[in-house]
């Protein structure tokens, strides 16, 4: 049970992967250069097939978009050097513990990882410290370039009313959901044993040297624990569920934990190192096992709620604050946020199928009973649907569709901004394009 929590991230693995391969093995024509910068034949393969794996058409110029994309990019770091801009290295390396995390998500054993890119993990860590760093960079630029790209209301109602009527489609069936969340809880008997082992194993640590990881290789319950040793690499702060970061960034180098208990189960921790907001630690999992009667507790907690709620003593919200134990929904009142946005409105289509067949068949403003529910870790648990508001397809307007509306004006203000911008950054910058295939990149970038 891996207790990192889960990032997106722009670039797939198999694009980030061919980007950091020894020179010798990579297509190395120079295509274009800018700035200081230049741009290779391979650097456009790859950026063409990460646009055909994010579904991109492929209509003659998608190679030519691949390399205007690349170029935009190089402007901005190019920008961004002149502009004095900087990452540090607590950053850097934060974030190639976060896209390595993610990677190592879709493989069994560290092992299995290095077959893959064909190098140690430490190695492919150093080899893409140069690549990362380069995209923060241009992140950085790029927020800045855009920082004033705000929009009042007056010009969000001027930008919908430029849209032509007949051109506005129809927005799909959208949800507004709360829920409340109870977890089966561990059983005593079980919870002590797990804590009776953990300072079985720390006293055997502490007071006779034995060694953390072999321990954690026999006795941890993560998954991949019997060959990773438990060890967790470096992490930054809000990459671990709170209880164990508030632990280990209270420790010193090689400290041994006393048990800390998250709701994964219950852990002994030892931190191998700590470079600022970077830290680096093992750690040894013992996931207890659940009440006999954890069922019955679980939806008896809801059932208290679901009480309470309906005697008017609380409102749904209040009580999910109250009730509820699922961490990312409880603080909002049991909200469910859209996954991609973030944004309380939810297309009836793009739910999971666990809430789609549940909702689906809801009117506004019912409450469901007690049914099971499974969390992302694959916990099972229980929760009760509050369907706040259901919207039926409709075309956008003013007063329904503000947000989205606003959003869309932001973006369009945005791209007049950027281009702008880019229009003035290239007067500055020497930018050659060599490739013969995209005449209309080279006549828009070299004017």
């Amino acid at each position: 049970m891996n207790i990192k929590m889960k990032f997106g991230f722009l670039l797939t693995f198999t694009i980030f992967f061919f980007s950091v391969l020894p020179a010798q093995t990579r297509l190395d024509a120079i295509e274009a250069v800018v700035g200081d910068e230049i741009i290779l034949t391979s650097d456009i393969e790859n950026q063409y097939n990460y646009l055909l794996n994010n579904g991109s058409k492929e209509n003659g110029t998608l190679r030519c978009q691949a390399l205007e994309s690349i170029i935009v990019d190089k402007v901005l770091l190019s920008k961004a050097k002149q502009d004095s801009i900087t990452v540090t290295d607590d950053e850097i390396t934060s974030e190639v513990e976060r896209r390595v995390s993610a990677m190592m998500q879709n493989v069994e054993t560290k092992e299995d990882f290095e077959k893959i890119v064909g190098r140690s993990l430490e190695k492919f860590k150093m080899d893409i410290r140069d690549a990362i760093e380069e995209e923060l960079l241009i992140d950085q630029q790029r927020n800045k370039v855009l920082a004033n790209a705000e929009v009042t209301p007056k010009e969000v109602k001027d930008y919908y009313n430029s849209i032509p009527k007949d051109s506005l489609g129809l927005l799909p069936a959208e949800v507004e959901i709360n829920h409340i969340v109870s977890i089966p809880p561990f059983s005593d008997e079980s919870r002590k044993k797990a804590i009776q082992k953990l300072e079985e194993l720390r006293k055997l640590i502490v007071e006779q040297n034995a060694d953390f990881g072999a321990l954690a290789k026999k006795y941890s319950q993560e998954p991949g624990a019997s060959k990773t040793g438990g060890d967790l690499g470096e992490f930054g702060r809000g990459m671990m569920v709170p209880e164990f970061e508030a632990t280990v960034y209270s420790m010193r180098k090689d400290e041994i934990s006393k048990v800390v208990e998250t709701e994964f189960g219950f852990h002994l921790i030892k931190l191998l190192e700590r470079r600022g907001e970077i830290a680096h630690a093992q750690h040894i999992l013992i996931i207890p096992q659940r009440d006999v009667k954890g069922d019955s507790i679980a939806i008896a907690r809801l059932n208290k709620a679901l009480k309470l709620i309906r005697a008017d003593s609380l409102t749904f919200e209040e009580a999910a604050i109250r009730f509820s134990m699922e961490r990312e929904s409880k603080d909002c009142g049991g909200c469910v946020q859209n996954p991609q946005t973030g944004e309380l409105r939810i297309p009836l289509q793009q739910l999971d199928t666990e809430f789609f067949f549940k909702v689906d068949e809801m009117k506004k403003g019912d409450i469901s009973n007690p049914m099971e529910y499974t969390l992302r870790d694959g916990t099972k648990a229980f929760h009760v649907i509050y369907l706040k508001n259901k919207i039926p397809p409709h075309k956008p307007n003013l007063k329904d569709d503000y947000k989205k509306i606003n959003n869309a004006a932001i973006q369009a203000k945005q791209v007049k901004v950027f281009e702008k911008w880019l229009v003035s950054a290239k007067k500055n910058l020497y930018i050659d394009i060599k490739s013969d295939n995209c005449k209309s990149v080279e006549k828009k970038w070299e004017q």
